[in-house]
């Protein structure tokens, strides 16, 4: 296709393309060629950087068929990615890294998958490993001279020590089940708007997320189901929802194991009949007594409140200023009118911010379910291990030999050192778009 110039390795060349049979002219392109094994998968690569029209890309690809119609074939999902493990140039970890960049939404999420796929997941792994096998070596050990000499005591010992410190390091790598920041980077926090019917959630919801997301009307009542919107603050994903009622929101959102925070939707004109004045202009912060006669019922970790269709009020009396510490923070504004909404999307980017960003820099790298479940598994076999054998005197050094290679064969599984059976591969791999 490039006539019988010469391409060397690692050099962008520019060349005319044209068909193998017809020789008919398909595009001016760069070629690149990577000479095995320095290249993604270890093998003889060459890419076309073509100009990207649908007919120019089709012609190319039908083009490449034409030279071996029987050994030319379109690349499955992660198959490039797939063989660059198989040759040696990626652990399971950095592949599955890689796929979580190729997903990022949000800048923590494109941070989190760098520093997991920079080789510190797969040291992490490597290291617990290596400290079973340097265990294992002593047991051998042990079962290679007990028969004369008897059990070393004080070596055993030092053997259920380190297995002791290999499940302590297992333990902290672990979720506790709580939502944690790693939740908030991965899954999102869900802000939940809710209020009165007609208190200007959808149109606030529209406004927050820069369009059409929700049905805006004067009719009170119209949003009858939960509609959601995706935003990014701060770099952390935000699920917004726009509940049909005041105490319809909490359950259902409960019930999905997201953290989320609450922002309540007042009418200016109800917050001034309610409270007898509005809480001071600017951002401030009511106790969650007054917070209550508004309407705040639910049990969420955070509660906000936005004083919305403050274009409606022209003279209202301020609010005494809160004592509670327990307070609700309140934003004023109108969506209708698109005031005050920067200023509440700034401070909730900064408030994510406070509340995530210290604890993402000591967050287990542990981020995959399939790393998580056999993390689980290894754990139950350590702690098998320590209740059968920790405490006795005379233990049965093969069978305790046998626990620590299963537990290395476990371990060997998250970076692909140890035999891995093809449909776990396939499921892996599958995730990744074709061209990767």
């Amino acid at each position: 296709m490039c006539g019988n110039h010469r391409i060397l390795s690692h050099r962008a060349t520019l060349r005319t393309l044209r068909h193998p049979r017809t020789k008919e002219v398909l595009d001016k392109a760069l070629v690149l060629y990577f000479c095995a094994p320095n290249s993604f998968t270890g093998e003889d690569v060459v890419e076309f950087q073509v100009h990207g029209s649908p007919a120019v890309v089709r012609d190319t690809l039908l083009a490449i068929s034409e030279i071996d119609p029987e050994g030319v074939r379109p690349a499955t999902p992660g198959e490039f990615t797939r063989r660059a493990f198989e040759n040696g140039r990626m652990d399971l970890t950095s592949c599955e890294a890689l796929d979580a960049l190729l997903k990022a939404e949000t800048s923590t999420q494109r941070q989190l998958a760098l520093r997991t796929g920079g080789g510190r997941q797969a040291q992490l792994y490597q290291a617990l490993r290596n400290g079973i096998l340097e265990a294992m070596v002593h047991v051998e050990a042990m079962l290679d001279f007990s028969e004369e000499d008897g059990i070393d005591e004080s070596l055993w010992e030092s053997v259920c020590q380190q297995v002791t410190n290999l499940k302590i390091s297992i333990e902290k790598e672990l979720p506790n089940g709580h939502p944690t920041s790693l939740d908030a980077v991965l899954r999102g926090t869900r802000l939940v708007l809710y209020g009165r019917p007609n208190a200007g959630k959808s149109m606030l919801l529209n406004r927050l997320v820069r369009r059409d997301a929700a049905i805006v009307s004067s009719e009170p009542g119209t949003t009858r189901d939960v509609v959601q919107a995706t935003l990014e603050l701060n770099g952390f994903r935000v699920l917004l929802s726009d509940t049909a009622g005041l105490r319809d929101s909490t359950n259902a959102i409960e019930q999905q194991g997201i953290a989320h925070l609450s922002l309540l939707v007042c009418d200016a004109k109800e917050v001034n009949r309610i409270l007898g004045g509005i809480p001071s202009a600017g951002t401030t912060s009511i106790s969650r007594e007054k917070a209550e006669q508004l309407g705040l019922l639910n049990d969420a970790e955070e509660i906000f409140l936005f004083v919305n269709k403050m274009d409606t009020v022209v003279d209202f009396k301020e609010a005494p200023q809160p004592s509670d510490p327990h307070e609700c923070r309140v934003w004023h504004g109108s969506a209708l009118k698109d005031q005050g909404i920067d200023r509440l999307l700034a401070d909730l980017g900064i408030k994510l911010a406070e509340k995530h960003s210290n604890d993402l820099s000591e967050t287990p790298l542990v981020t995959e379910a399939r790393h998580l479940h056999i993390l689980r598994q290894v754990l139950q076999t350590l702690n098998k291990f320590l209740a059968e054998y920790g405490h006795s005197r005379d233990p049965d050094v093969s069978l305790a030999a046998e626990e620590l290679r299963y537990t290395a064969y476990l371990l060997g599984q998250i970076t692909g050192d140890s035999l891995i059976a093809d449909e776990v591969l396939g499921e892996i791999f599958q995730r990744f778009c074709i061209g990767k």
